[in-house]
């Protein structure tokens, strides 16, 4: 048994190392549209796939979701090693459930023992790699990247987080303007389907997004202009509480009349980011990621 799990280990080394791969990361807002944009070149999720060489996806909710398939993806990488227990990594997949509900510090100690809310990972050889600031999620995604065997990557994600995990990703940020977003929002949820809360989908956008007086340069905002009156009445259109689009506008710093622009935060921007801004038919925005992808 021993040999054999060091016989997969030397192997797994070896796709880690691979120079072939092509890794994407789709980042943006829920409801941009990043899986319409997936959905471009036939990608799959990886679980799916039955060819390495085609091109599959590796979402954060992959591994966020609580069904069997979002189980099955994280115990796939919740095991402990060679240790003589056989039940380890169902073990393991227990303490990471703890973990997600921020109840274990990175030495194990229950979080009540110590009376504070700050939490970290538990103690276990294979959170060595675990990049602090990051979402959990990211450290299955990364695990799916190296060992998953995938030639082909597409991470979607609503962050950037994976970026600390996985070097040389090609980082696409897709830009949904607000009454875009708002349309797409509006339409997913008329289909019943995996429904979204507006709020909640400005609430990533404000992780991202800031107003502005200065037209931006394509790379890093849209140089369309909106008024504070303009957006207001779109949002409030698609049912958003009054008093929230006014906290809204407010951080998105938009607290005056007169034309305004939307550029990527300072503190989100990263290097090589190539921003797409969807455009109001959602097509010549495909066109666009296309050439980039062409271009890798």
């Amino acid at each position: 048994m021993e040999s054999i799990r060091k016989i997969v280990r030397e192997v797994l080394m070896e796709d880690e190392g691979s120079s072939d791969k092509v890794a994407v990361l789709i980042d943006g807002t829920s409801s941009a549209g990043k899986s319409m944009t997936a959905n471009l070149l036939d990608a799959v999720p990886f679980y799916e796939a039955t060819d390495p060489n085609q091109w599959v996806v590796i979402d954060s909710d992959h591994f966020g979701a609580n069904d069997t398939q979002g189980i099955e993806n994280r115990i796939k990488y919740d095991h402990a090693g060679d240790g003589p227990n056989k039940n380890a990594g169902e073990e393991f997949h227990e303490e990471m459930a703890q973990v997600r509900k921020g109840k274990f510090f990175d030495d194990g100690t229950p979080a009540g023992d110590r009376g504070m809310t700050t939490i970290g990972f538990p103690k276990h050889p294979h959170n060595k790699d675990v990049i602090d600031g990051t979402d959990w999620r990211n450290w299955y995604m990364a695990q799916e990247y190296k060992y998953g065997g995938w030639k082909k990557i597409i991470f979607d994600d609503i962050g950037n987080g994976i970026l600390k995990y996985v070097p040389n990703v090609k980082n696409i940020l897709l830009h949904a303007p607000i009454h875009v977003l708002m349309q797409n929002i509006d339409e997913r949820n008329k289909k019943g389907k995996e429904p979204r809360k507006h709020e909640d989908v400005l609430g990533h956008y404000l992780e991202k997004y800031e107003a502005t007086k200065s037209v931006p340069d394509e790379e890093v905002g849209h140089s369309v202009p909106i008024t504070k009156k303009d957006l207001e009445y779109r949002l409030l259109s698609s049912g958003v509480n009054e008093n929230y689009v006014q906290k809204f506008l407010s951080k998105l710093g938009m607290n005056s009349d007169g034309e305004h622009y939307i550029k990527i935060k300072d503190s989100y921007l990263t290097p090589g980011v190539q921003l797409i801004n969807v455009d109001s038919k959602r097509t010549a925005y495909l066109d666009k990621f296309n050439d980039i992808i062409k271009n890798i």
